[in-house]
């Protein structure tokens, strides 16, 4: 019985690599998707006056963004999933003691917590068409605060999982420096949360997970010392 679990234990990995490679694309479709509809609604600058705040929430007032906010909350447990999926490849390529996966793992965790208990803009919008705008205000800063809270777990979470690549040596060295590189620019970018700076590394992050996605389902195998 137990030569016989060891002969299934690659096989046992690379599923859990395509099973990591498939939950982060999903991730990136639930959260994107939503995200995307509600911003239609004319969302706001960060700088957003009280006024435009109030009728950004007023807008959201219907059954469908009701929806879409439940949607992009599932998507943070989808990426939890996919966070301790990455980590426990990690942990396996990392030398004890694996404390830098151990990072990624309470760091993912923590980005996910934050897309879920993050509900001040759920809150404005379900009676929107009745909020007063200071409310709004508060409401609408609280809410993109949160956002901006979130980079810096984002951001950790990247870094820690790069350095596992780039030291662990389980991919080319360039997948690590990428994650490394996206998450300072996010940790950097929380100082000026209301440029649209931003963007530029949330994008790159999220390439690198698309990307990273990819590779897991078409070549599932992150192994010490590999450098393809």
């Amino acid at each position: 019985m137990t030569e016989d679990i060891a002969s299934r234990t690659p096989d046992r990995w690379r599923g859990l690599a395509r099973t990591t490679g498939i939950l982060a694309l999903v991730a990136v479709v639930v959260l994107f998707a939503p995200t995307i509809a509600i911003s239609s609604l004319g969302e706001p600058q960060f700088d957003a006056t009280a006024e435009e705040a109030a009728a950004f929430f007023r807008n959201a007032d219907t059954a469908w963004v009701v929806a879409a906010q439940a949607t992009a909350a599932a998507a943070a447990l989808v990426f939890l999933w996919f966070v301790v999926a990455f980590t426990t490849l990690l942990r396996r390529v990392e030398s004890e003691p694996a404390w830098r996966s151990t990072a990624a793992l309470a760091s993912g965790v923590l980005a996910s917590a934050s897309g879920v208990a993050n509900v001040s803009w759920d809150a404005a919008s379900n009676r929107g068409d009745g909020i007063d705008p200071g409310l709004a205000a508060f409401a609408f800063d609280l809410g993109n605060l949160g956002f901006a809270n979130a980079w810096l777990a984002f951001g950790s979470f990247a870094i820690a999982s790069g350095w596992v690549l780039v030291a662990s040596r389980a991919l080319p060295a360039w997948w690590g420096w990428w994650a490394i590189v996206s998450g300072i620019g996010l940790i950097a970018v929380r100082y000026v949360w209301e440029s649209w700076v931003w963007i530029v590394p949330f994008f790159v992050f999220w390439v690198w997970v698309i990307a990273l996605a990819i590779r897991l389902i078409v070549r599932p195998t992150l192994d010490v010392g590999r450098r393809a």
